[in-house]
């Protein structure tokens, strides 16, 4: 879902002409716009005028540069604008991880942003580990969920139907503790991952092994 999501969204700003303001365009949009009529102008200019293209040669090469790059960004921008809109409607019932970074196998999230996603682990770690005063932010172990095995029905239940949504299901486990989150992951059309908190199995449950392979 999430591939032909974004390729829907870049398909419908790439028909758009850049040129027109559209309701949805930031100030990003607008400003990159200005920049494209400038480079528009300049490079009629410099086409019509070959001593003032010698004259202010690298101008002018920005000025093409600009030509050919802006179109791209604008539409780029509009689909990442297209792509918030769709979330805030589609996956309005999930709270979204701020992860600060990640690799492969963990994941990192501020601990402020912790405490409000999940106030009875914030409140559980600092019992299991020391590191919780010195640390800014809190690692999670990233397993790779198995859409073919069957998941929990509080899960089920609490993602309704938005599972569809997701480029893949993935559970997180907070180091040092045995409770599991269900995560839906999407990719925006920029390509950049986006992390959605789908269901907390909570502190007293522990994640059947079979769901991680």
């Amino acid at each position: 879902m999430s591939m032909r999501l974004t390729e829907q969204l870049q398909d419908a700003a790439a028909r758009t002409s850049v040129s027109d303001e559209v309701e949805t365009d930031d100030d990003l949009v607008r400003v990159w716009q200005d920049e494209l009529r400038e480079a528009r102008e300049k490079v009629e200019a410099y086409r019509t005028d070959e001593g003032l293209a010698r004259t202010f040669r690298a101008d002018a090469r920005h000025s093409e540069a600009a030509l050919e790059q802006l179109p791209g960004r604008i539409a780029q921008r509009r689909s990442e604008i297209a792509y918030g809109v769709w979330a805030s409607t589609n996956l309005a019932a999930f709270q979204e991880i701020p992860v600060s970074s990640r690799d492969k196998r963990f994941a990192s999230v501020p601990k402020p942003e912790l405490e409000l996603l999940s106030p009875g682990l914030s409140r559980e770690i600092p019992k299991k580990s020391a590191l919780w005063a010195d640390w800014q932010v809190w690692n999670f172990k990233r397993h790779r969920l198995n859409r073919a095995k069957a998941l929990p029905a509080e899960a089920v239940q609490r993602a309704r139907g938005a599972l569809q949504h997701f480029e893949r299901l993935e559970v997180w486990q907070a180091v040092g503790m045995a409770d599991p989150w269900l995560v839906g992951v999407m990719s925006t059309p920029a390509g950049k991952e986006r992390f959605y908190l789908l269901f907390d199995w909570g502190l007293e449950t522990t994640i059947d092994k079979d769901l991680l392979r």
